[in-house]
């Protein structure tokens, strides 16, 4: 790699700063809330290299591909005013023509490049493409359990603050707030398998969505953050559906012991 982790740190704010501006509160606040949410991402992806035993290279290719995975969000949200890849594109190819656009190819040779698009490629997939193997695995890994890590706070603190009254519907996709769950996605989850966005309609079910990815948690650390952080439980407690809160808060304990 021809640059380290400190100087694209720089270059990412820079960047990312770049999109604010002086007229658009929620323009500023949703770029903000990606901002600090990649530079989160970025130290879990570290934790999770470190506790693999990887080179220094390789934690710090770890880093910079947490960095950069959700780069497009930015452009995304400028040109459509959504997060929704459903309704305008997937963000994780938006942010490799981002990062070929501005010439961050080259700090990378070919054989990281190719590991870097992978990763940022599958890192919003439902789940990693079975044609990816070897050392383009395991960073894909690595960069889906760092984003999860961190999306367990987000989603937390969000679910607490419509409670208070304060909504983003950017963060929502456009789903009910019907005390409902839709069967197909309840059933998906007792199966233990990934519950599809394009089955979604409540928001509870985009809530059981986020639970549900303790089911493609790929590493110890992972699990072991997950189990002794409080997020997933108050996730759970989310759930305004009493009888199928139950259900999930025993399932996910079972899962996760």
């Amino acid at each position: 790699m021809q640059s380290t982790l400190k100087k694209e740190i720089q270059f990412f704010n820079n960047y990312v700063d770049s999109f604010l501006s002086v007229n658009e509160g929620s323009l500023n606040e949703n770029i903000l809330l990606k901002k600090k949410h990649s530079l989160r991402v970025t130290r879990h992806a570290l934790d999770i290299a470190k506790s693999l035993d990887l080179s220094q290279d390789k934690i710090e290719l770890s880093g910079i591909i947490g960095l950069f995975h959700d780069i497009g969000r930015f452009t995304q949200y400028r040109d459509y005013h959504t997060f929704s890849d459903k309704d305008s594109v997937y963000h994780g190819d938006l942010g490799i023509d981002v990062l070929k656009s501005i010439k961050k190819t080259e700090i990378f040779d070919q054989s990281e490049w190719n590991i870097v698009e992978t990763a940022i490629h599958n890192h919003g997939l439902p789940k990693i493409e079975s044609n990816v193997n070897g050392k383009a695995l395991l960073f894909s890994q690595i960069i889906r359990d760092a984003d999860k890590l961190d999306i367990f706070y987000l989603v937390d603190a969000y679910y607490k603050s419509i409670l208070k009254g304060n909504r983003n519907i950017a963060l929502e996709l456009g789903l009910s707030h019907e005390s409902k769950l839709t069967d197909k996605v309840f059933e998906a989850f007792m199966r233990e398998k990934i519950i599809l966005k394009s089955n979604m309609q409540y928001l509870n079910d985009f809530k059981l969505l986020q639970i549900a990815w303790i089911y493609d948690l790929n590493f110890p650390f992972t699990k072991n953050y997950v189990k002794n952080t409080p997020y997933l439980q108050s996730i759970i407690d989310q759930i305004d559906i009493p009888e199928k809160q139950e259900i999930i808060r025993q399932k996910a304990i079972a899962y996760l012991s």
